[in-house]
Parts: structure tokens; C-alpha cells; sequence
């Protein structure tokens, strides 16, 4: 091979090994930009739904406190009712100075008035003495109270409890004889929960929430909401109070949990609510938790990237951590105020990119073998134009053109018509590599997309009944309202299971499951376009009828309760030997219509049901 060929020969490697790294380089950068940027927006639609997931259990618990206020105010005002006069058959003194409610309204016991109490305990400290007549008074109020919305507020909320001021507490707990056993010298004023209602630490009296502590008298990892309720007098009379458990919000965040990522709930003054993992027993005796303390510093930087971004004002958007290279989202969690990180490392992101460089690098390294064997065995007869032709197609093929390879000889019958063809052959791989590769991302974009579709619709429908879920209630309530007029006319009814405390407790929470499977399908039976059954909460079910549906409301009504006492389920422990429900029904009329005044009636003739001996209807 003479000396031009040689320098042909070099020239060729030198133009095509470019043009190889150059389409590379392409290929690189566009696989990973396009897969980069859709994973990142699945991330960032994923973490927001994951936020108003976590919201929907404080606002829940929000709805609950203040209906406990409104009714604890109500009896607390009724001068007629001596409540004082029951307290010394329900407390008991002990021996160690503590006052505490008697041992058998936890096991279980039938009050007079036929409702079944079990697992509420009361505790009186040994610093509050003996109890005044309004103490006493307030304390029957709230431990009637506790007693009967406790069963009714399960999931995600791990107890009902009320404190007041003076140093006392009733606590509705299954399981959790926290009255019972709780130390005769506890101050429950003294510790940051309780204290943060106290007016001295909380004069706007909102509700508070506190950071993760350990409770040490029921040795659970807990974060508290609880609303102070002040008399007209604005003295401070009572707390009701409900404990979220760190193992339920564990659950959660694992259930929604996107493959690969990781997530962190902290609140603004950086204590860590819950992560991917339980604190382990060293962190008991530290209380509540802060991120700045942890031996990982990866929260610390997050919670400082948050400060950045939510304090900021700007659209939400996706932060880099330099030092981690992971992506990371932020969400707020209203109400408690709290920030969500969703953490997605930076090999999940990109690694589709990563593989289908390897993939355009391979076939580029074999076209750079192919082309310089083919050139170096023709160089010795055929150079120039043919060789600048196959220089200007790899330059084009660089570039990243799709028409790499016009221009190419491939019409001669030697060497080079072979090398031009093989080109061809090979920039036509690349392409359809490329094209692979873009399939390939918009596939993982659309299943990414389904997740959270499915992810939407459960925070809709309640997974036990196929129901919809207290969420799919508010929304839908929410766009109703938006569109009442003067002829509205909208029934609200409030159903539940009656006896369903004692029949879990003698049958088993399978069998309690499977009780109200079977109420959801009569209520869904009973589903159309005006009359929307809802799972409320627990045991208890909403209706909704609007437009023609009104006025037939109560007729439905008791065709549901006969359909659901014709089910024939044995309950032992109800007087009426089967599965029964009771309702109460209120109606409005005009573009008016109060909800949270719809609401407390439609309550009212539900407990007006039950007490007038359950598998009733009460309309208000």
C-alpha cells in the first residue's frame, strides 16, 4: 500500500471515528434528555398525588375534632343535664393517689342506656387533687363522648382521646389500657403535645399537630392532631385528640411508594415525621426527632432544599442534590404544614439512556471495523471521490440526519459499492435502534402514567366495599354545590352498622370485613345517577340524593334497611340476632344549602335511630 493510500487510509479512520463518537454522542444526549425529562414529570405527578394522599387523613381528622367540639359544647351548655351526678360510679380513686375510670369500660360493659363501651380508659393525676364539680362534669361529658365516636373513627387514626387542662385525660384505644396504665405522677400538661393547647402556647386556638414522639405509657412511635375547645367564658374546658401511629403512616407511604424512589415526611422546624423505616430503640429516650441529629445527613439537606424551594413562592418543580445526584419533589401537606419529599436516585432516571447508548455505541464501533477493512482493501486501486463520498455520509450520520447515508456509491460493482451498501445497511440499524429506543421510553412513560392512574382512583374508592371513598364524597359534594340554583334540593343520610364494635369483637375482624362487603353491595344495589352510596368511614356509609331523587329518599332508605336485615347475617351480640343498620336523613332545598348544617342533622337522626333501638330511619 503506497504512501497516498496510507494517508487516505488515515484520513478515512480519523473522519469516520468522529463521526462514530459524534453519532454516539448524539444518540447519547437525546436518549437521556427524552427519558430524563418524562420520567421526571411522572415523578413529579406521582408526588403530588402522594401528598393529597397523606392530607386526606388530617383532614379527616380535622372533620372529626370539630364535630366533637360542636357537640361537647352543646351538652357542656345544658344546665338541665347533671352530668357531675355520674361521675363517682365511673371514677374510682386508687392507692397511689391517681384517679382513673373503672377497669370494666375497657373489657367491655352496657351502660343503662344501652350503648356498648369497651377499651376507654380515664386518668385523673395525683397533682389534680379531687376534681371540682365542673372537672367532674367535663370529665363525664368528654368520656361519654370518647366512648361513642372512638369505635366510629378507626383507620388511619389509632385512638380517639380528650385531655383537659387540669391534668386529666380519656383515651379511647383498642388494646391500649393507656389510663390504666399510666403513672399516678404523669403530668400530661407538662409534655410538648398537650402543652401546645394550653392557651399561654396556642392563643389563636387552632388546631395542632406535633412532630414524631414516643409515647412511653403505650410504647408506640405517634403523631398527635388535637384541637383546644374553649367555653364562652374562654376558659380552657377540654382537647379532643386523635394519635396518627407511625406504622400506619409507614404503610401508606409503602403502599403508593414508585419502585425505585424513597420518601421522607418532615415538618417545617425540620422534625422527621416518618421515612422509609421505623426509628430503632436507641431513639426512644430522644423523644421527638430532628433531622439536623440524625447520623444520615441526607434529611438535613432535604429538609434545606425544601426551605429553598416551597418558601420561595415558585411553581413546584424537580431539585437536584448535588452531592447525592438524586432527583428530588417536594409536596405540602396542608394543615400540619408538613413537606413530603419524593427521592428518585439518578440511576433510575437514567438508565433506559445509559443501555441505549451502549446499544448505539456498539453498533458504531462495528460500522468503524467494517469501514476501515472495506477501505483498506480497495485503497490500493480506488480512491478520491468515492472515499470523500463515504466521508460526507458519516459526517451526515454524526450530525444525526436520518439521510446518513444518501450520496454513498452504491452502484459500483467492487469494494467500495460493498463498504457504501453496509454503511447503508448499518446507519438504517441506527435509525431503527433510535426508533426502538424512543418506543422504548414512551412505553416506560405510559406505565408510568397508568400507576398513577391507578394511584388516583384508590384515593377515590375505598378498597374493603368498592365503594367511593370519604374523598370521592368531598369532591363530589364539592362540584354539586358549584352548580345548585334556586330548584336545588339536595338528602343527605348517614348510615351504620349497628352493634358492629361487639360483633367484631365476637366474630372477628374477617368476619366484620365481610359484613360490610356485603352492606356496600346493598348500597351500591342502590347507586344511580341521583342516589351515590359513599364508605364514610368505619362502619358508617353516606347517601347522597339530589334532583328527582329527593323526594323518594326515605322510600329507598327503608327498602335498604329491609334488604340488609333480609341478608340474614347472624349477630350474636345485637338483640335483633342479625346484621341491622340505622339511618337518619336531612333534606335541604335552594341554592342555600349549608352542607356542615346538612351534616350534623343527618347525624342527630342517625344517633336518633340508634337510640330509639336501632334498625330505624329518623329523618330531620
Amino acid at each position: 500500500m503506497n504512501l497516498l493510500a496510507h494517508q487516505v487510509l488515515r484520513r478515512v479512520a480519523l473522519w469516520s471515528s468522529l463521526a462514530v463518537l459524534g453519532a454516539t454522542a448524539l444518540g447519547y444526549w437525546y436518549a437521556f434528555s427524552l427519558s430524563r425529562d418524562r420520567a421526571l414529570v411522572q415523578l413529579q405527578r406521582h408526588a403530588e398525588l402522594q401528598g393529597q394522599q397523606q392530607e386526606q387523613a388530617f383532614q379527616d381528622a380535622l372533620a372529626h375534632l370539630e364535630l366533637f367540639r360542636a357537640e361537647f359544647l352543646r351538652r357542656y351548655r345544658d344546665g338541665a343535664i347533671d352530668h357531675g351526678a355520674r361521675f363517682d360510679a365511673m371514677y374510682r380513686s386508687g392507692p397511689d393517689g391517681a384517679i382513673r375510670l373503672a377497669p370494666e369500660f375497657f373489657r367491655g360493659v352496657r351502660r343503662p342506656d344501652g350503648q356498648y363501651v369497651s377499651h376507654t380508659t380515664g386518668f385523673v393525676g395525683r397533682s389534680a387533687g379531687r376534681p371540682d364539680a365542673d372537672l367532674r362534669r367535663r370529665l363525664v361529658i368528654a368520656t361519654d363522648l370518647v366512648a361513642l365516636y372512638g369505635p366510629a373513627w378507626g383507620e388511619p387514626f389509632a385512638n380517639l382521646h380528650a385531655s383537659l387542662p387540669e391534668n386529666a385525660l380519656v383515651n379511647y384505644w383498642p388494646g391500649v389500657p393507656w389510663g390504666l396504665d399510666a403513672r399516678a405522677d404523669l403530668d400530661v400538661t407538662a409534655g410538648a403535645v398537650v402543652a401546645a393547647t394550653l392557651p399561654a402556647n396556642n392563643p389563636t386556638r387552632q388546631a395542632v399537630w406535633s412532630g414524631l414522639y414516643f409515647d412511653l405509657t403505650a410504647r408506640q412511635w405517634t403523631v398527635t392532631v388535637q384541637l383546644p375547645v374553649d367555653g364562652e367564658d374562654g376558659r380552657h374546658l377540654v382537647n379532643p385528640s386523635h394519635d396518627i401511629l407511625l406504622d400506619e403512616i409507614l404503610a401508606r407511604l409503602q403502599r403508593s411508594r414508585l419502585a425505585g424512589a424513597r420518601t421522607l415526611l418532615m415538618s417545617r422546624e425540620g422534625q422527621l415525621i416518618a421515612g422509609n423505616s421505623a426509628p430503632g430503640e436507641d431513639a426512644q429516650d430522644r423523644g421527638v426527632l430532628h433531622v439536623d441529629k440524625l447520623d444520615d445527613p441526607l434529611p438535613a439537606r432535604i429538609r434545606r432544599l425544601a426551605r429553598e424551594q416551597l418558601d420561595s413562592g415558585q411553581p413546584q418543580q424537580v431539585v437536584r442534590d448535588e452531592e447525592s445526584g438524586a432527583y428530588i419533589v417536594f409536596s405540602r401537606v396542608a394543615g400540619p404544614d408538613w413537606w413530603l419529599a419524593t427521592i428518585y436516585g439518578a440511576e433510575q432516571v437514567s438508565g433506559a439512556a445509559h443501555r441505549g447508548a451502549a446499544i448505539i455505541l456498539a453498533l458504531g464501533i462495528g460500522l468503524q471495523v467494517i469501514l476501515l477493512v472495506v477501505v483498506g482493501s480497495v485503497l490500493g486501486r480506488r480512491v478520491g471521490q468515492p472515499v470523500r463520498q463515504l466521508q460526507a455520509a458519516a459526517e451526515s450520520l454524526a450530525r444525526g440526519e436520518a439521510a446518513g447515508a444518501a450520496g454513498l456509491p452504491l452502484d459500483e460493482d467492487n469494494e467500495i459499492g460493498s463498504l457504501a451498501r453496509s454503511f447503508r445497511e448499518l446507519a438504517r440499524m441506527v435509525e431503527q435502534r433510535r426508533h426502538e429506543l424512543e418506543g422504548t421510553v414512551a412505553e416506560r412513560t405510559r406505565e408510568l402514567a397508568d400507576a398513577n392512574a391507578r394511584l388516583e382512583e384508590l384515593t377515590r374508592t375505598d378498597s374493603l366495599t368498592g365503594l367511593p371513598n370519604r374523598r370521592a364524597f368531598d369532591a363530589d359534594i364539592e362540584a354539586w354545590l358549584g352548580t345548585r340554583g334556586p330548584t336545588s334540593a339536595l338528602a343527605l343520610a348517614m348510615i351504620d352498622v349497628d352493634y358492629f364494635k361487639p360483633y367484631n369483637d365476637t366474630l372477628g375482624h374477617e368476619a366484620g370485613d365481610q359484613a360490610l362487603r356485603e352492606v356496600g353491595a346493598v348500597l351500591a344495589g342502590q347507586t344511580r345517577r341521583d342516589v351515590r352510596c359513599y364508605r364514610y368511614g368505619g362502619e358508617e356509609f353516606a347517601i347522597v340524593f339530589t334532583a328527582i331523587a329527593v323526594p323518594h329518599a326515605e322510600r329507598i332508605l327503608r327498602r335498604i334497611l329491609e334488604d340488609i336485615a333480609a341478608l340474614g347475617l347472624a349477630h350474636p351480640a345485637s338483640p335483633l340476632g342479625v346484621v341491622t343498620v340505622s339511618a337518619g336523613l336531612a333534606k335541604a332545598y335552594g341554592e342555600d344549602i349549608d352542607l356542615a348544617t346538612l351534616a350534623r342533622t343527618a347525624d342527630r337522626q342517625l344517633y336518633a335511630a340508634k337510640a330509639s333501638g336501632r334498625n330505624r330511619l329518623a329523618i330531620g
